[in-house]
């Protein structure tokens, strides 16, 4: 019970915080041209989950605008629209009805709303932000999430805890612990809003190679074992990340 004490306690402490918080945008944030599909769809990636399947990404203005996925063909899978202090993302091109709309205050969202085909509303997101925290709520249904972020004095991501919750009754606790980060550029950062693998990875300055994954059952008191993934990157002669590269 302490564990659902110590979340709790996070979210409360997030929830009496400005989210007005001045956030100056780094406009030095790179550019990916192309990534293979298990960098962009996988929260981890290893040798045995290679395959040559790779996107395309387009930009205007400095903000992603398409991103294409080229096997002999080549079509949009995510196109995005920008209108004021809203990011629209399409699922596919942007005469989609299923999209995700984004609000945006000091280049960070606040709310998100998912739509599916028939452009009904299904799943919201509510994010609030605090020093070193980022807390969401995700509600879909019968189903809430809870998910909080700690971030280290180096603005790297160190552990995610998501209480889970059904018909307003705790499920419970995944924590997710973040390590051995390189010295690399975070080159994930403008391709946050593709899907959730991508924001976690864009939350950090550098780029995590190491996952610790454990669930707590608030039924019947008991903790998975702990799961250990590895993010395996290549590095070009800058020691910078390469999201597309020979296999």
């Amino acid at each position: 019970m302490k564990k659902i004490f110590y979340v709790l306690l996070g979210i409360c402490l997030l929830s009496c915080s400005s989210s007005n918080d001045e956030v100056v945008e780094d406009t030095r944030d790179l550019q990916p041209d192309k990534a293979y599909e298990f960098y962009i769809n996988a929260p981890y990636s290893s040798s045995t989950s290679v395959n040559n399947t790779h996107y395309q990404f387009t930009y205007e203005n400095g903000n992603l605008k398409t991103v294409f996925r080229l096997t002999p063909l080549s079509w949009p899978i995510v196109s995005l629209l920008y209108q004021d202090n809203q990011i629209k993302v399409f699922n596919g091109d942007i005469s989609s009805n299923a999209y995700a709309l984004h609000i945006i205050e000091n280049n960070r969202p606040i709310k998100s709303e998912y739509y599916n085909f028939s452009s009904e509303l299904f799943k919201t997101k509510l994010y609030t932000y605090a020093e070193n925290m980022i807390a969401i709520h995700e509600k879909e249904g019968n189903r809430d999430a809870y998910i909080t972020y700690y971030f280290n004095s180096a603005n790297n991501l160190f552990k995610q805890e998501i209480l889970e919750q059904k018909n307003g009754l705790n499920l419970g606790i995944k924590t997710i612990i973040y390590s051995d980060y390189d010295k690399s550029k975070n080159p994930f950062k403008k391709l946050r809003l593709i899907n959730d693998i991508c924001f976690v990875k864009s939350l950090s300055a550098n780029n995590f190679r190491k996952i610790e994954s454990s669930y707590y059952d608030l039924a019947s008191g008991a903790t998975t074992q702990t799961e250990v993934y590895n993010c395996i990157y290549k590095y070009d002669s800058n020691g910078q990340v390469l999201l597309y590269h020979p296999l």
